[in-house]
């Protein structure tokens, strides 16, 4: 596997230097504007509780803890989970945000946990996704939102090219519109 093929498996799973170089890259601004937009559909109050699912490096429990009292991350990497961790420091300290290492498909959360649940750019990499869904479903409060922000649609060109090159990526054909 050639050194750009590494860097970018590195999207499913960051690992090593590789991975570190990437998710600093999804802090940085590759997911921002994404990000911004797909919240922009999503109506948090403050006194709700939200979960991030394949939280990165944690910008967007950041983007959600300054709307909602409580944000929580989850990431199977564990180079995303640390710097999920040093990113939302503050808020640990205050007991209002929690990173954990952990799969979609299992979480660590009790039933009705949460008003909001997100996932950006990641379902891609789910395996099982219907029992991801049903874990995330068990854990979202009656009348939740669960949100899903992705790039792609499954049929652009770059996704396509991608899936080829990123190991265990499962692009999905969806017929949504931007509203």
């Amino acid at each position: 596997m050639d050194l750009m093929s590494k860097f970018f498996n590195n999207t499913r799973k960051p690992e090593g230097f590789l991975g570190k170089v990437m998710v600093n890259g999804m802090n940085g601004g590759g997911h921002a504007a994404l990000a911004e937009w797909g919240l922009s559909f999503v109506n948090i109050s403050k006194n709700d509780s939200a979960l991030d699912c394949g939280c990165g490096g944690g910008a967007n429990v950041k983007r959600l803890l300054a709307k909602c009292d409580t944000a929580y991350g989850i990431d199977y990497s564990e180079i995303s989970v640390a710097k999920s961790k040093e990113v939302n420091a503050e808020a640990i300290k205050n007991n209002r945000c929690e990173i954990h290492q952990c799969d979609v498909r299992s979480l660590p959360f009790d039933n009705d946990s949460f008003n909001v649940v997100t996932a950006f750019e990641t379902v891609y990499f789910w395996k099982d996704i219907e029992k991801a869904f049903a874990e995330i479903f068990r854990v979202l409060r009656n009348g939740g939102t669960f949100a899903i922000t992705n790039e792609s649609t499954g049929t652009d060109k770059t996704s396509v090219k991608f899936s080829e090159i990123i190991d265990g990526m499962n692009i999905r054909k969806c017929s949504c519109s931007k509203t």
